[in-house]
């Protein structure tokens, strides 16, 4: 398990698995020249709520947390725990 802390800034995004149900929340970050993009899953610390407790989709967020590894269905990903939106 590697776990290292990341801030970063970038557009809100939203996803919901129509299978599981399961939300997925990310800040997507284009690159230098803005023809590509790379999203980054975040869990928020605390209970909260979409869409109350979140920013608009698209917003420009910063987000705070701990970048770690995870596996699910057999699959590596990424993504930041104890995450925090901050200002």
């Amino acid at each position: 398990l590697y776990r290292k802390p990341v801030k970063m800034n970038g557009a809100f995004a939203y996803y919901e698995d129509p299978e599981t149900k399961k939300q997925y929340f990310a800040c997507i970050v284009a690159d230098a020249t803005a023809c590509c993009s790379q999203g980054l899953e975040f869990i928020l610390t605390g209970d909260h709520t979409y869409p109350n407790d979140y920013p608009g989709l698209s917003s420009v967020i910063t987000v705070t947390g701990t970048f770690e590894t995870y596996e699910e269905n057999g699959f590596k990903y990424c993504r930041l725990t104890d995450a925090a939106i901050v200002e």
